[in-house]
């Protein structure tokens, strides 16, 4: 789940008055030059060719053919890949589905159910009373969440 502590970083390479004061009078190292990545080149020309008319033009049939085949098969492979990549998501989000309602349970359950319910297990709680009207309307709103968010339990 989430983690709550949060650590603030500034951008790479930002500097405070006090850090360029302190680097100044010799108590903190100089800062590292900042990170550049190197600029762009193509693999090769034949890559940089640009593929509009003409240079279909100039093909034979047999290459453009085996052009087509070279698309496909990538086009298979992106396929097969997005496939899986949506199965293993699927799969992931039918084990997360558990609950979807509020559960009620007595005081004696309240270990079982709550403290036991496991490290991979939010539960959301709520003590009620029968006839209070605000208890009513937290109740519908939780009802509500469960619903929307069935891999959390609420009792």
């Amino acid at each position: 789940m989430g983690d709550y502590h949060f650590v603030y970083k500034d951008v790479e390479g930002a500097s405070t008055q006090w850090d360029d004061i302190q680097r100044k009078l010799g108590n903190l190292p100089e800062k590292p030059p900042a990170f550049k990545p190197p600029s762009f080149t193509p693999a090769s020309d034949q890559d940089s060719i640009p593929k509009d008319k003409s240079f279909l033009d100039s093909k034979t049939e047999e290459e453009l053919e085996f052009l087509e085949d070279d698309l496909a098969l990538d086009d298979d492979r992106f396929l097969q890949e997005y496939r899986k990549k949506r199965l293993t998501e699927m799969r992931e989000a039918t084990m997360i589905v558990r609950f979807g309602s509020v559960v009620p349970i007595s005081g004696s359950d309240f270990v079982r159910e709550v403290s036991q319910a496991g490290p991979d297990v939010w539960v959301v709680v709520i003590l009620y009373k029968d006839g209070y009207a605000e208890c009513g309307v937290l109740m519908k709103c939780l009802e509500e969440l469960a619903v929307k968010y069935p891999g959390t339990k609420v009792c």
